[in-house]
């Protein structure tokens, strides 16, 4: 995905934790300076994710930045079907979120993989 993205034409600079983070930084500081610094926030979203903490707190600083700013950012793309079963009760936001938007899903064939980026980066963009 960041080769994909990052060598587009025109390039998006994707925020990746490993590379942009700030060491020693708390790491809610780092994402909420990464979210507030962004044009769009795409949260790529796998069954393991989804039961996160740190999943929780991106989607509601994302959220609150929806309503605060009235900037909706987010841009959700499964890379696995996600059962709502699947999703703590606890995160009603995300179920929300992903019963009211659009979000992508990571095609298996490759065939429609083309389609998929196209449509990415035609969200990206918006």
């Amino acid at each position: 995905m960041v080769r994909e993205l990052e060598q587009a034409c025109p390039p998006f600079r994707l925020c990746l934790h490993k590379r942009d983070f700030v060491p020693g930084k708390w790491i809610v500081d780092n994402i909420i300076d990464s979210i507030e610094k962004s044009h769009k926030t795409l949260f790529v979203l796998s069954e393991h994710f989804v039961q996160s903490e740190w999943c929780k707190y991106e989607l509601d600083f994302s959220h609150f930045r929806l309503f605060d700013e009235n900037n909706d950012a987010a841009i959700l793309v499964l890379l696995e079907p996600i059962q709502s079963e699947a999703i703590p009760k606890r995160f009603c936001k995300l179920r929300k979120i992903m019963n009211t938007k659009t979000y992508l899903e990571w095609p298996l064939e490759e065939k429609q993989q083309e389609m998929f980026w196209f449509n990415l980066k035609i969200a990206l963009k918006s």
